[in-house]
This record gives C-alpha cells, structure tokens and sequence, in this order.
C-alpha cells in the first residue's frame, strides 16, 4: 500500500501535470455495480486507470450500486474528502500544472482553488465545524527527510483559501490528518520515530501521543480516521516490508488493537478506511487481483464487495449525512 502511494507520486512527477482534455471512458466502476441497500450511504473514491484515467474522483450511491463521475479531464484529481454537512469537497489536483487543493461541489461542479502553488499539497481533511482543511504539505522545503526521501508537514487553510497555518515541524514526515469529532484533535501518521506510527495531538502541537508502535522491519501503520463517536480510530498496519496490510481498529486510551480483516490468498494490501456515518461499516480498498472497494462490519462480519471493472480505486471516503 506505502508503495502503492509512493507510484502516484512518482506517475505525478513524470507526466504532464496539466488537464488534459476530453473525457474519461466508462471505467473505475462508471458502469455501476451490484445494489447493498442493506449497507446504503455514498462514497467518494479516487481511481486509476491508467493511461486511460490518470486520476478521477468518483461517488457510489451503495444502496443503488449507481457511481457518478465527478471529474471528466486527465489531470491528477484524487484524495478527496467530504466536508461535515456533505455538501462539498476538497481534494487534490494537478489540473492548474502544480499539485494543490481545490473545492468543489458535491455534484462536481464549482470548483476553487484554495493553496498557491508551492510545493506538494495532499490529502485534505475538514474540521468538523467545516471551518479549516488540514493538508500535507513540502512547501516550506525539505531540511531533513529522516533518510526516507519524503518530506511532508501538516498545515491548516480556512475554507475560503486564507490563513494557511503550520502545525507540524519535526524530521521526516507527519502526514494523513484526521479531526476528531470534538474539533480539538487530530490523529495523524509520522515516521518520527522510525517507523510509520499513529499519533494525536492538540491542534497547538500539545499533548502529543504514539498509538502504535511498529519496530523498524518496515511494519507501520497509517490512514487513521475516526469513528463517528470519537472514541475509536480504524487504520491500516502491516507487520514486516513483504507482509500484507490489515484493517484495525482501536479505542483511544486502551492498548488492545482489534483487527477487523484477514488474509486471503493473492492478498496484498487492505488499506485507506473508513467509518459510515452510523459506525456499523468501515470501507475500505483491497488489493487482490485489482483494486476494489469493500466494506466490513467493525467485528469483521459481513464482508461485502462494493466495486468492480477495471481501475485502482483508493481512498474511500463515506458521505456524512
């Protein structure tokens, strides 16, 4: 899955960054799929299809199994995230020829720019008061990548594209913020010690804490997000380099981490969760023999293919209602 991540940036770096016009062909599940109004909700992914479809972001209506494409050019657009009345999105795009966030419309259209350009800008998550976007960022440069070649700090932008904040600043990467529904947390990914880990912190930088400790065999865990209560985070970890990833979830101030997927023959990752709204399902992306999205109930029952065709879709998100 780390590498998964790592191929989209390169693919970003080497091709052109620009939009470059016409439409996207019927794929990353644009054909629909199979109905589960037992499960119901939308979720918004990202897909890949490349060279056909570099990056587009998607909605699936589960109930109906119907998928609506959001963006139609061949620029980069991917890591999107619903803000907390679901009426919009923020999300990542090369479609200017730089890698910044935009908002958008939940129906695609009205689309704004929100950072200026500098350097890279990923992965956007909303304050639950829809106020401010965390992001991932390199724009003040790279002093130390920690000997990972990745360098990435956490800031905060207003809605409207103003105030832009620095919340991290620490060696190597602190990455893939998450906001606590109370408004005051964020639990995010860093390689600080090491290895990749889960921590939360104030959103002043105090009151810092390591949920996970993975040794340095190239285990990690990443890709927290919140369970709707705020007492629980799901996440992706694997145990060594070659291993695959699995889904797992935690309650914040105990120790045990309770996994939620298996391993299956062929598999190589489970990764990028996410809570519905109600917290009885996470969504999540498996990677066996393609990359589709499935969902799970958090005691692990239940496991329910949600997409399928051709295309990589990642990063699923569940529509907040």
């Amino acid at each position: 899955m780390r590498g998964r991540i790592a191929v989209i940036g390169m693919l970003l770096a080497m091709v052109p960054l620009g939009a470059c016009g016409g439409a996207q062909p019927s794929a990353c599940g644009a054909a629909g799929g199979r109905p589960h109004p037992e499960i119901g909700g939308e979720i918004l992914y990202y897909c890949n299809d490349w060279p056909a479809v570099n990056g587009g972001l998607y909605v699936l209506d589960v109930a109906s199994g119907r998928v609506q494409a959001l963006t139609s050019d061949l620029a980069y657009n991917l890591d999107g995230a619903w803000s907390p009345d679901g009426t919009r999105i923020a999300f990542q795009s090369t479609r200017e020829g730089r890698d910044d966030l935009f908002v958008m419309n939940g129906d695609g259209g009205a689309v704004r720019k929100l950072t200026d350009g500098r350097g890279w800008n990923e992965y956007p998550s909303w304050s639950p008061d829809g106020q401010w976007i965390t992001f991932n960022s390199s724009r003040d440069g790279v002093p130390d990548s920690g000997g990972t070649l990745y360098y990435r700090d956490l800031y905060m932008v207003r809605a409207d594209g103003g105030g832009i904040r620095r919340l991290t600043m620490h060696s190597g990467s602190n990455i893939d913020a998450a906001w606590r529904p109370d408004g005051r947390t964020l639990a995010f990914r860093s390689n600080r010690s090491g290895t990749w880990d889960i921590y939360t912190m104030e959103l002043d930088g105090s009151a810092l804490r390591q949920l996970t400790h993975y040794d340095r065999t190239g285990g990690g865990a990443g890709y927290a997000r919140w369970s709707p209560d705020g007492s629980r985070l799901v996440f992706d970890a694997r145990a060594s380099a070659t291993g695959p990833s699995f889904i797992y979830w935690l309650t914040v101030g105990q120790d045990d981490l309770h996994r939620v997927t298996f391993n299956e023959s062929g598999l190589q990752f489970d990764g990028f969760p996410d809570w519905s709204p109600d917290g009885g399902w996470i969504v999540f992306t498996r990677s066996h023999n393609g990359e589709q999205l499935f969902a799970v109930r958090p005691d692990g029952s239940g496991l329910t293919q949600l997409t399928d065709g051709p295309g990589y879709k990642d990063l699923p998100r569940w529509r907040p209602v």
